[in-house]
């Protein structure tokens, strides 16, 4: 690189005729395949369903238990 990107900002840092150069391989690119994608979203999927599932089950027996005394101190 001749052009030291500095240099139009009020002068290079570097000694005369020695500016920085950009490194000349670039930063790896990370490639995730579409399985592995696919096989975390249906277990992400799996633990949202199983926890759904979970809650509904737990909440039906809370109603359930709520309604059963509601209807047992009315009759009295």
């Amino acid at each position: 690189m001749t052009d030291c990107i500095i240099k139009a900002f009020g002068g290079c840092a570097c000694p005369t005729g020695e500016c920085a150069e950009k490194p000349l391989t670039p930063p790896p690119v990370v490639f995730i395949s579409w399985r592995t994608q696919l096989a975390v979203c249906l277990f992400i999927g799996a633990i949202g369903g199983i926890l759904a599932f979970t809650v509904m089950a737990r909440m039906e027996t809370h109603f359930k238990t709520r309604d059963l005394i509601a209807q047992e101190t009315r009759r009295g």
